[in-house]
Parts: C-alpha cells; sequence; structure tokens
C-alpha cells in the first residue's frame, strides 16, 4: 500500500522544470522554437525541429507531447485546428508537439519527394510481375532518397521517438507524458521501446500493434478484425449477402466488373477492399453499400467507388516511414502464402488491408533497411492507457495490455481516433484524468 501511495505521489505531482528553448510567439496562444537533432544517431549532420506549445493556463507541473499520426509533417497545424481538447490538461501542463523529420511541415530540411497518393499494384500472379512491382518501388522512392540519402534511411518511427526524447531533454523535462494517435501510436511504441524510464504516463488511441514478437500473426489477428467489422455489415444487410458477396468477389477476380461513372474496373480485391472502407463508416453507409453490392452484381460497381480523384485503392504519402517500420516480403512466394493464410482466415475481406497489401507490396525492394522492426514493449512500463472504436479497438488493446495493470477504453461504435479527430467528449475527461493524475479508469471502460 505504501508502495503504491508514493507511485501516485509521484504521478500526481512531478518536479518543476525548466526549459532552455527560446520560446516566441507563433500565432494566438502558440509559442514555437526550434531543436537540433542529429539525422540518424551519432551524425554530425543536424535537423532542425520545429516545436509548438500551448502554454498551461494553471500552474504547470508537467508536458504532454503529442503525435497526430498520419503520418504527415504538419503536427503544428493539425494541433492548431483542435486546441479544445486540451482544456482540462492545461490548467497543469503545457502541451507540446513538432512537425517530425522529413515531410512537408515547419522543420527542416525537407526531403524532396512526391507525397501523393500511390496506388495499390495488383496481387502479383508470379515472380516476374512481383520484380516489376519491385522495379517500380526502386524507381520511385530512389528519386526521393537521392536528395537526401541519410536522412530518408532514418525517416522510421524509432527516429521519431529519438527526436521526442531529444525535445524532452531541451524541455528540462525528467520524464514525459505521450499522447500517439493513429500512427502516432507507432511513434509512442518506438518510444516506450528505447526510453522506458523516461515515461510517464503513455495514452494511444486507434494505433496499430507495432509491438508483436510476430508479424505473420499479427497480420491474421488484423484479418479477423477487419472480418468482424465486415461482418457487422453482413449480418443487417439482406439474407443471403454474405453468400452473394463471395460469389461477387470471386466473379469479379475472373474478369473485373466495370465502373463506368469513375472510368475504372474492379478486381475481387479491390471490391473487398472498397467495400470494407464503407463497412467501417457505420450503420448509416450500410444501406447504400448494399444497393452498391447489388449493381455490381448487374454489372456496375461504380456505387463502391471511393470519392476524390483517385478511383483505385492507394495511400497518401509514399511510405517513406511505413516501409522502415514494417516487413516486408523477398519473392511473390512470400505474397502468396500470406495471401492464402489471410483469405482462409477472412473469407469476406482477405487480404485486402493497407498491411497486408498496400504496405507489403509498395514496400518490396525499398533502398533502404528496414530499421524499426515491431518488437515487443517493455513490461517495465507504468500501466498505460489505450482507447478505440470498432474499427482499432482490438489493435490497440494488443499493445496496451502487454503492460501490467493497463486500461483500455471502447467505444461501441465506428470511427477512428477517438481523442483528437472524433473529440470524444468521454474520451477526452478520462485521458486528461490520466496524463494529469497517472489516474486509470476502471477495467473495461466504455465510451458512447
Amino acid at each position: 500500500m505504501i508502495k503504491a501511495l508514493l507511485a501516485l505521489t509521484m504521478l500526481t505531482a512531478p518536479a518543476p522544470t525548466t526549459s532552455d528553448l527560446d520560446w516566441t510567439a507563433c500565432q494566438g496562444d502558440f509559442q514555437c522554437a526550434d531543436v537540433a537533432v542529429p539525422v540518424s544517431p551519432g551524425s554530425a549532420r543536424k535537423l532542425t525541429l520545429k516545436v509548438a506549445r500551448l502554454p498551461a493556463t494553471g500552474t504547470k507541473r508537467g508536458t504532454v507531447m503529442i503525435n497526430f499520426g498520419g503520418p504527415q509533417g504538419d503536427q503544428i497545424a493539425i494541433m492548431r485546428t483542435r486546441t479544445q481538447i486540451f482544456d482540462k490538461i492545461r490548467e497543469s501542463m503545457d502541451v507540446v508537439t513538432w512537425d517530425p523529420r522529413g515531410y512537408p511541415g515547419q522543420s527542416s530540411p525537407v526531403l524532396a519527394c512526391d507525397w501523393g497518393v500511390v496506388r495499390t499494384p495488383d496481387m502479383p500472379e508470379d515472380q516476374a510481375a512481383f520484380d516489376r512491382i519491385v522495379a517500380d518501388n526502386r524507381a520511385r522512392a530512389g528519386k526521393c532518397r537521392a536528395t537526401n540519402p541519410e536522412l530518408f534511411d532514418h525517416m522510421d518511427s524509432a527516429s521519431d521517438a529519438r527526436d521526442a526524447d531529444a525535445i524532452r531533454a531541451a524541455l528540462g523535462e525528467e520524464r514525459m507524458n505521450f499522447i500517439g494517435t493513429s500512427y502516432g501510436g507507432t511513434i509512442a511504441q518506438a518510444y516506450a521501446r528505447q526510453f522506458p524510464q523516461r515515461v510517464r504516463t503513455l495514452y494511444v488511441d486507434g494505433t496499430g500493434n507495432h509491438s508483436t514478437r510476430d508479424w505473420p500473426r499479427e497480420l491474421d489477428a488484423i484479418a479477423r478484425d477487419n472480418e468482424s467489422m465486415m461482418g457487422r455489415f453482413l449480418k443487417s444487410a439482406p439474407k443471403g449477402m454474405e453468400r452473394r458477396w463471395q460469389a461477387l468477389v470471386a466473379k469479379a477476380e475472373e474478369k473485373p466488373i466495370p465502373a463506368p461513372k469513375v472510368n475504372a474496373e474492379y478486381d475481387g480485391r479491390q471490391l473487398q477492399f472498397l467495400a470494407s472502407q464503407q463497412a467501417k463508416r457505420g450503420p448509416a453507409q450500410w444501406k447504400a453499400l448494399a444497393a452498391a453490392i447489388e449493381a455490381a452484381e448487374s454489372g456496375d460497381a461504380s456505387g463502391l467507388a471511393p470519392g476524390g480523384k483517385n478511383p483505385y485503392p492507394g495511400l497518401q504519402g509514399g511510405g517513406v516511414k511505413e516501409c522502415l517500420d514494417f516487413p516486408r516480403p523477398a519473392d511473390q512466394r512470400q505474397v502468396a502464402t500470406m495471401v492464402k493464410r489471410l483469405d482462409r482466415i477472412a473469407p469476406n475481406t482477405g487480404a485486402s488491408f493497407p498491411l497486408a497489401w498496400h504496405a507489403t507490396l509498395t514496400c518490396a525492394g525499398w533502398p533502404a533497411p528496414l530499421a524499426n522492426p515491431p518488437k515487443p514493449l517493455p513490461r517495465k512500463l507504468p500501466p498505460m492507457l489505450g482507447a478505440g472504436t470498432w474499427l482499432d479497438f482490438k489493435a490497440t488493446s494488443r499493445v496496451v495490455k502487454q503492460v501490467p495493470g493497463s486500461r483500455t477504453i471502447e467505444f461501441d461504435g465506428p470511427g477512428h481516433n477517438l481523442f483528437a479527430a472524433m473529440a470524444n467528449a468521454c474520451v477526452i475527461g478520462h485521458v486528461s484524468t490520466y496524463v494529469t493524475t497517472g489516474r486509470l479508469p476502471a477495467r473495461d471502460t466504455t465510451c458512447a
């Protein structure tokens, strides 16, 4: 009991700190400063990170650091759009973010890359098709890498975590409170692995599990998560929809189904991805999704097309960070083995999710070594807090439950990023209490 009380005292009353940073007003309540960090461990070359803070409105007793995910560079701009979520935290703490290395933003230098959408390649049917994907990846990534090879090779989340710790030191903080939402949770996990002794509190929200010993097993778990999400829609749909859906996917694998309204055509894998993207939006979208599937059965898949300029599956950002954080296949045989396994585990969604499909293929042959592979978290971390929606609660739980005494908050509904993007008041309340006092919510807490 005495030890527990002492531990709580340490959490609720952090020692006053002094920052050596040269803060200047930069917009509204924001103050900005620069922090110089090495491009790579031991390198004499430096990057300049732009750091921004929202100062505490009351007596300061610590600092909270946040990365909103993406991954992308304009973290300061993101924080400017949602300062209200920090109102309770700011009563006793500064809130700090930074524009990460290499990305367009206020930090420098910026890699000269194409940061637009990269279309997800078709699954390669043989080694020759895989080799063509590798050649395309190397050509695309090679142009980016040529502008600053050392920086390109150190764009991984572990490098971001080292930058975060340099910021902590510059702030004069002995220990840090870290909030990582979406891909920011991957950076938070990297921080926890490298600097467990520097963690005071750590909250992750809607993140993937980058803290596993067995990456194929984690892909299996993600496939089950996605199948469960799609299953919610199929159970609500007209009778026989699951059988019809699987028949439609099989038909599209034989011959892609036209989507004339967007000048495209979709094979079975693309249909799985596009339909699951609509299903995850929740019941408000499910009637339209059922109608789109019915139209596709009649030969027009336009209703499954995504909004925007790109009718095909793809992701923005070029994979500059993701390809250094996640394992890549060596050949087509590895891809085929994975696809066969995931299709068996999840017959309605298969291997259509980004970490199995997009990242696997767009990172194959990447011209920089894997820098930050998934690894388990240290068990001696302070208890963590995590939260997630239908989409990502299970993956977030697999991260948090590695650390004894940790807690989770489950949101029984669609969406992503409860604390920041969704600004869920219930979640904000629990997170604010946790980072300011160290007190965790009860087990199996839910928020509506």
